[in-house]
């Protein structure tokens, strides 16, 4: 049978939780033409909102078109630009022929070599070379609006992992180019989003002209959790209490992606009726699973960065005070003070009120196991 519970990939609507407001929401501001800016920490199911939102949103609105770009990989400009002009096109024409033509029609500045590939069950697909000047580059960002134009369409146009462009040489440049082709556009909107929480809120707060309604993702109920893994047991024959799942949630504080992780683990190891020994033996089950990517995040941390880690799981905050320093040997104020700002921005710890709390809950636990 198969399992109610999904992570690793986008969750499908069967097994998405609520978020009723936040799909409301988006859809009604990318419909209307407002560009949205989605940021939230990593692994809170922004790429399955975006999906499940805009699945819904061309079910109900037939015009409607949309294209999804992920941009971890992307190492250049130039393979930005093929990518994006290559998608654009695919979303907005149902055949490969219509493609072509499309490109042709188009992408005349460009002058696009066109290679075509094959996948194994035979399906036909297509890619673009591109000799990229100025007047082309532009040709390609306006190139949304124009088919949308010509073909009585709206075009939305997603970008996940939104904050890698940021780091390619010349970004600033090429964010300008960006904001100048699509902040004219009427029948685009555009809808950006990624995991590197503070990476984001750079690009977008230190702008003088944002790109549109920046969007802060929040963690999903309890109360919303709680009915979701009750039924999702219940409708395959398996039996967890309320309290039971109360304690899942605890576990990894709401978080989405652990949570759809460890009630798999738990669902897998469960015959009938869950357990506490099934929760405590699939809890430990969890922190192993991801102890690799948690040793791979820490391996470059100094003793003072660990320490300070060490001195937030004991509850300190007060990281000056000569007791805290002398105990964790943190070392001098500037050293305090960048590695500080160092753990918030790369999302290990974040500021509660005047106190600091581990970013990752289950980090956390494998922190604590490993080195408290």
């Amino acid at each position: 049978m198969k399992s109610p519970f999904q992570y690793g990939t986008l969750v499908d609507k069967e097994s998405f939780v609520n978020r009723v407001e936040e799909r409301k929401q988006l859809k009604e501001l990318l419909e209307s033409g407002i560009n949205v800016m989605l940021i939230s920490p990593r692994r809170w199911g922004k790429s399955s909102l975006v999906k499940v939102a805009m699945d819904e949103l061309t079910q109900e609105d037939k015009h409607i078109r949309v294209c999804f770009i992920d941009a971890f990989s992307i190492k250049t400009e130039a393979e930005f630009y093929r990518i994006f002009a290559r998608e654009v096109i695919s979303c907005a024409a149902s055949t490969l022929e219509k493609r072509l033509e499309d490109v042709k029609q188009f992408l005349k500045a460009v002058s696009p070599s066109i290679t075509l590939k094959s996948d194994p069950t035979g399906t036909l697909s297509f890619d673009l070379k591109l000799e990229l000047e100025e007047k082309s580059v532009m040709e390609i960002l306006e190139l949304p609006e124009k088919i949308a134009a010509a073909k009585g369409i709206h075009l939305i146009v997603c970008i996940d992992e939104f904050q890698q462009l940021a780091l390619l040489p010349g970004y600033k440049s090429m964010e300008g180019k960006m904001r100048s082709a699509w902040q004219k556009q009427q029948q685009v909107s555009y809808c950006f989003y990624g995991s590197k929480r503070h990476m984001m809120m750079d690009i977008f707060n230190n702008s003088s002209n944002r790109f549109g309604q920046v969007l802060f993702l929040q963690k999903i109920k309890k109360e919303e959790w709680v009915p979701f893994i009750v039924n999702a047991f219940h409708r395959t024959n398996k039996e967890i209490s309320e309290q039971q799942a109360e304690q899942l949630c605890d576990i990894v504080k709401c978080h989405s992606w652990y949570l759809q992780q460890l009630c798999y683990f738990i669902w897998s190891g469960t015959s009938e009726k869950v357990t506490d020994e099934i929760i405590e033996i699939r809890t430990r089950q969890l922190i192993d699973t991801n102890m690799p990517m948690f040793m791979n995040d820490t391996e470059n941390l100094t003793a003072a960065q660990t320490a300070m880690l060490r001195a937030v799981a004991d509850g300190e905050y007060r990281f000056n005070s000569i007791p805290v320093v002398r105990k964790y040997e943190l070392g001098s104020a500037q050293t305090i003070t960048r590695n500080k700002r160092m753990l918030t921005e790369r999302d290990f710890i974040e500021k509660e009120g005047n106190k600091y709390a581990f970013s990752d809950p289950i980090f956390e636990l494998w922190f604590r196991r490993e080195y408290c």
